[in-house]
């Protein structure tokens, strides 16, 4: 039987985003209860978050913006390629370049620092390929369903590390446990090339103040907008959703993400409560639904509130998170030359109105509690040979 882990060091990294840091803070906080040390290292416009956490924090890589701005030729250069060439040019030019940027601050961090256990997101194999050069053990924390040719996308990472004089840890990756935050029934029809696949319990957040008041809104009834933290620059597309949600008796609450003016959304109604940022773990529990970008952890903090949603995809794994969720019945989805305020209002009203949403929604809660929480997740997975067990 394993035995409780009650100290050690634990190093977690992320790529620059707040959908891949996130998910792995229930493992972070498991870890803390333990009295274990945590280094968190990501790129530098993470690190306020990061460092909320009350871990140490380690800056690695660039940030997400430089991660699109040394793009070869831009972004608009991924919009001039073939549908079927754009993701081994995402995984090449932005994944990997990146990862051989957090390769080499990870190893140096690695000189001075030994950790027993680094913990990585899916998409970020610079630590894994330092972890490798080091014979430290790793392991990947997925933050999603299994998007379409995982193996593929991550080797071609792999590879990029392997180019610039780096260990190439695809292989082990797919050998060491997989943290699985998806219920059962999100994690869709993709393969999962990880061999060993462990579930942990996801989390809808930690809600560092009291949420937003709704009872001063004017109706009983209120859903959470938003378009996440990268797919969010969009106004004319948050303006739409906005007046499709008003042509039902419920109030918005509408997060529009820290780098854009809520003011942007033009005239606000009294229905509606706007600003950058609010925990969704303090929104979700005061709604009956959700309208999203179909981003991975909004995705997930609404299942684990048993919500239904109304995906907006626009891009990146948004389109196969989408699909997962509509297989499971939870959910209705409209593509983006869909997106008008008479078809929001009219997927809106159904998910609000058929109980067959909420109830499966309420099946994939159902799921979530009963997967092994992120303690159990981190006795089972901490190294046998730092256990002594």
């Amino acid at each position: 039987m394993d035995r409780r882990v009650d100290a050690g060091r634990l190093l977690v990294v992320s790529w620059p985003g707040y959908g891949h840091l996130l998910p792995m803070v229930p493992l972070i906080r498991a870890a803390q209860r333990r009295g274990v040390e945590v280094v968190v290292s990501t790129g530098a416009d993470l690190g306020t978050a990061a460092a909320g956490l009350g871990a140490r924090v380690h800056r690695c890589g660039p940030t997400l913006a430089e991660s699109y701005a040394r793009l070869p030729g831009g972004t608009a250069r991924i919009g001039e390629l073939a549908p079927q060439e754009r993701p081994l040019f995402a995984a090449r030019h932005f994944f990997g370049a990146g990862a051989v940027d957090r390769a080499r601050d990870v190893a140096a961090l690695l000189e001075d620092w030994r950790p027993d256990l680094v913990v990585h997101d899916t998409l970020e194999l610079g630590s894994a390929a330092a972890a490798v050069a080091h014979g430290i053990p790793h392991l990947t924390h997925g933050y999603g369903p299994t998007v379409p040719d995982s193996r593929t996308f991550v080797g071609e990472i792999g590879s990029v590390l392997a180019e610039a004089g780096f260990p190439d840890p695809v292989p082990s990756a797919f050998a060491a446990p997989y943290l699985d935050p998806c219920p059962p029934g999100l994690r869709g029809r993709e393969p999962n090339p990880w061999s060993d696949v462990r579930p942990v319990r996801p989390s809808a957040g930690e809600a560092e103040e009291p949420g937003p008041d709704l009872g001063v809104l004017p109706h009983p009834d209120s859903v959470y907008v938003t378009l996440g933290t990268v797919t969010n620059r969009a106004p004319a597309v948050f303006r739409t959703v906005l007046e499709g949600c008003l042509r039902l008796p419920v109030n918005v609450v509408a997060t529009t993400g820290p780098d854009v003016d809520p003011g942007t959304l033009g005239p606000r109604s009294p229905a509606v409560l706007t600003a950058r940022y609010l925990p969704q773990a303090a929104v979700l529990p005061q709604v009956r639904a959700v309208v999203s970008h179909a981003g991975a952890g909004t995705m997930l903090g609404a299942v684990c509130h048993g919500l239904p949603q109304l995906c907006l995809p626009q891009g990146t794994d948004q389109p196969s998170n989408t699909v997962a969720l509509l297989h499971t019945g939870a959910g209705l989805a409209l593509d983006p030359e869909e997106v008008t305020a008479d078809a929001v209002a009219e997927a809106l009203g159904r998910l609000l109105s058929e109980p067959s949403f909420a109830g499966a929604a309420q099946r994939l809660r159902a799921e979530v509690a009963a997967m092994p929480d992120a303690d159990a997740v981190l006795d089972a997975s901490w190294p046998a040979a730092v256990r002594g067990s």
